[in-house]
């Protein structure tokens, strides 16, 4: 019983102290206005400049400190979605490159390439964008089907959605350019 009457007590007294500031701003404000109204023509356009300017320059401030906080969280968000997403091209390039005899990678294993993914999907679930989570899904749907030509396709179409996703232009790559890179010429034939 006891905790309920302080709380009532805390209740009535903050709502006594919001009415309280409300009225003291009221008084000052009709202090302000009575005083403006007797002043002359020359005072009250000099009070109404001089508060517009001020107004003016807060208001200047305060949108400058919110498109700087919007932007400096924009920004570590960016960072942490390089970071994951560099991670999975990494895994994809050792899976691509594991197959070319001039590079000295290994295919990653079933169990490493599950956690991976596994992760991967976690890491997407938070910071991936819903083009990237769509193309992510497409890509393993694909990936079981075992059409080499498909896999490639969805690859790529990951690969795009990432790039855009941390804010890289994606014009003019439209013919699988992404994946060709990692394809030697045989290769990147067979997919044109």
């Amino acid at each position: 019983m006891n905790a309920k009457i302080q709380k009532v007590f805390q209740i009535i007294l903050g709502l006594s102290l919001v009415g309280g500031i409300v009225y003291g701003a009221w008084l000052l404000l009709n202090a302000f206005v009575a005083a403006v109204t007797a002043a002359s023509p020359e005072v009250v356009a000099a009070i109404v400049g001089a508060m517009a300017t001020v107004l003016v320059g807060i208001s200047a401030v305060l949108i400058s400190q919110a498109h700087e906080r919007k932007r400096s969280s924009e920004e570590a968000h960016r960072l942490k979605k390089v970071e994951i997403y560099q991670s999975f091209i990494d895994m994809i390039s050792r899976m691509i490159g594991s197959s070319n005899q001039n590079l000295a990678l290994k295919q990653p294993d079933t169990q490493e390439l599950v956690h991976y993914l596994f992760k991967f999907k976690a890491d997407i679930l938070l910071w991936g964008s819903p083009k990237v989570i769509k193309a992510q899904i497409e890509f393993e749907n694909v990936s079981e089907s075992g059409d080499t030509k498909k896999l490639f396709m969805s690859v790529n179409a990951l690969y795009l959605a990432i790039r855009e996703d941390i804010g890289l232009s994606n014009s003019g790559l439209n013919k699988m350019e992404l994946v060709k890179l990692y394809l030697n010429n045989d290769a990147r034939k067979e997919l044109s």
